[in-house]
């Protein structure tokens, strides 16, 4: 039997090859947002390893883009609370403007319109960092570095015929990763 040493040319390649990531759902968190099992794993590596207040910002700044003007005035005042807010727990960064305005006025006295404004413009900040993040993630994914990655394995080896058993199999291993993210909590 032959010993290999470092420099040996055997090295080379020594990433696992079965993990396509060019394929992937992690090419943007577009993709991530039409499949919640791939969303919950990125959101499990995010919390594990950075801040996870930007994507949750995102995520509630999407949330709250569906929402009609009565209910999104009513929303805008928990947003900035929960990310806006000088001392909110879970702060972003905020674009200048959005800033000086917020310093200035109270949140609920804002326009419907104005609110939504702000809300893009700080999504749209976040974007920048969630791509940093997807980065990240893609990395670590090609190394084998990632959570969940026996779910994530599973769930993209699934290719049924019948589309109501594969969102049903779906469904129940986000249902576990979620669990799993409960646990970590």
């Amino acid at each position: 039997m032959n010993i290999i040493g470092a420099e040996d040319e055997y090295f080379e390649n020594d990433i696992d090859p079965s993990v396509d990531d060019q394929c992937s759902h992690f090419q943007s968190i577009e993709l991530l947002k039409e499949r919640p099992t791939h969303l919950l794993v990125f959101l499990q590596h995010v919390i594990l390893q950075f801040d996870c207040a930007p994507l949750l910002c995102y995520l509630h700044a999407d949330l709250f883009r569906n929402l009609n003007n009565k209910e999104a005035k009513k929303h805008f005042v928990d947003f900035y609370h929960n990310f806006l807010d000088k001392g909110a727990v879970l702060r972003v960064q905020i674009p200048q403007n959005v800033s000086f305005e917020l310093d200035r006025t109270r949140p609920e006295l804002f326009s419907e319109e104005q609110q939504k404004k702000f809300v893009r413009e700080v999504q749209t900040l976040q974007a920048q960092e969630l791509l940093v993040q997807l980065d990240d993630f893609r990395q670590k994914r090609m190394m084998g570095m990632t959570p969940c990655e026996l779910e994530l394995s599973e769930l993209e080896s699934i290719r049924s015929c019948d589309r109501a058993t594969q969102e049903a199999r779906e469904r129940a291993i986000a249902e576990q990763l979620l669990e799993k993210l409960g646990e970590i909590q």
